[in-house]
């Protein structure tokens, strides 16, 4: 009784169970939609305003903001502190035209190590152009810089710099501070190459280009010749020395050394003398300087050294007297020809000259000064002034 009464509760009611029979019809639709809704905070929000005024909460902003911003202090200040050694940092400066502030102070300072720490902190701040534009428009800035740079072998910085401010005629000092303590040639020709020595050659000052471009021809040719002095004088002076001993034709190898260093004449001449005085190379010294005189058909000294200082310099090799009385008639002024003689102990000039002027009293004190220096009775110069004194050929004029 009770199972045909739930048959008939399904089969009766308005509302059936799944039937697999029944796949085609539709399900039925809920008439509306869910919605996600995410929960929202409470909150509890109060007007600024209503806790403090709006021009009391600008003050308290702007106090906020000046408490911020740090006070660059005047410049005089900082260079004061670095004259007298207290305390100091420059790191404050961070605006361009306080820098330029601070640079001109310290220029005004005239202190060489206040400029320098600045131009260290300018260097240091600043863009690598902005720099050096700004240093060179002082000389006394540039000179510092080079200094330093100088003092720390950085001599790559030094060539930039200089070619970056156009000081190029302070380029060539290079040349000498690439080769101190350098034995090498080699080497120092190709770290001159290197520094880009070639833009000195197109300098556009004479002066300038005639002093390194010798240097840079000695080096090429003591790397081809093997040889290591350290000037072109001091090398000359070995390849004469070398030349001499060894070589007939010794002449034409010094004078070809000569023109290709473009050596001047007094300088050239000059060595030669000393060396050849020095190796007691009479023969050889009076052949190279005395030259036939066309005019007079005679032997005369020709030289760009002054005679006066020719005769001196040879008198310090010691020479025999004779062959400094074979240049002493070379000075012009006789005077002073008479004072150096005199000096050089060349008592036979001095006689010669006594006997050509036909001057008996002055050959006759000039015996009795020599008497007085104790000069021994048997030297050749009393014979000389005896026999001029007895001469009967002489006709005196006193």
């Amino acid at each position: 009784m009770a199972s045909k009464n739930i048959d008939d509760f399904w089969n009766s009611s308005s509302t059936s169970g799944f039937n697999f029979d029944e796949e085609d019809e539709e399900l039925p639709q809920p008439d509306f939609q869910f919605q996600m809704v995410e929960p929202q905070p409470k909150v509890n929000s109060i007007e600024i305003y209503s806790l403090i005024s709006k021009k009391s909460l600008d003050l308290i902003l702007d106090d906020i903001k000046s408490a911020n911003e740090y006070t660059v202090p005047p410049v005089e200040e900082v260079i004061r502190k670095m004259a007298s050694g207290h305390k100091y940092s420059l790191d404050v400066y961070k605006r361009f035209s306080d820098k330029m502030l601070l640079f001109n102070s310290a220029l005004e300072s005239m202190d060489g190590n206040i400029i320098l720490k600045v131009i260290l902190f300018l260097e240091s701040t600043l863009k690598r152009d902005i720099f050096v534009n700004q240093l060179i428009k002082s000389k006394t800035g540039i000179k510092h810089y080079a200094n330093y740079l100088i003092v720390n072998n950085r001599y790559e910085d030094l060539n930039s710099f200089y070619i970056s401010t156009g000081v190029y005629s302070n380029m060539k000092q290079l040349y000498y501070l690439m080769a101190r303590g350098v034995k090498n040639k080699t080497i120092i020709l190709d770290r001159l190459r290197t520094l880009g020595m070639d833009l000195l050659q197109k300098m556009y000052h004479k002066d300038d280009s005639a002093e390194y471009n010798p240097y840079i021809k000695l080096l090429q040719w003591q790397i081809q010749k093997n040889e290591n002095c350290d000037s072109v004088i001091e090398q000359l002076a070995v390849l004469c020395k070398k030349e001499w001993d060894v070589n007939k034709n010794a002449l034409e190898v010094i004078l070809e050394f000569k023109k290709t260093l473009k050596i001047d004449d007094f300088a050239f001449e000059w060595t030669v003398m000393n060396v050849l005085a020095s190796k007691k190379m009479w023969p050889q010294l009076n052949d190279f300087f005395m030259k036939p005189n066309w005019l007079t058909k005679k032997h005369s000294l020709k030289t760009a050294i002054p005679t006066e200082l020719f005769v001196y310099g040879l008198s310090k090799h010691d020479p025999p007297k004779d062959v400094l009385e074979q240049y002493l008639p070379w000075i012009n002024n006789t005077e002073r020809s008479l004072l150096l003689a005199e000096k050089l102990n060349c008592h036979k000039f001095i006689i010669q000259h006594y006997i050509n002027q036909k001057d008996r009293i002055g050959l006759i004190t000039y015996k009795a000064s020599l008497i007085a220096i104790k000069l021994p009775p048997q030297n050749p110069e009393y014979f000389m002034i005896e026999n001029a004194l007895q001469s009967t050929d002489k006709k005196w004029k006193n």
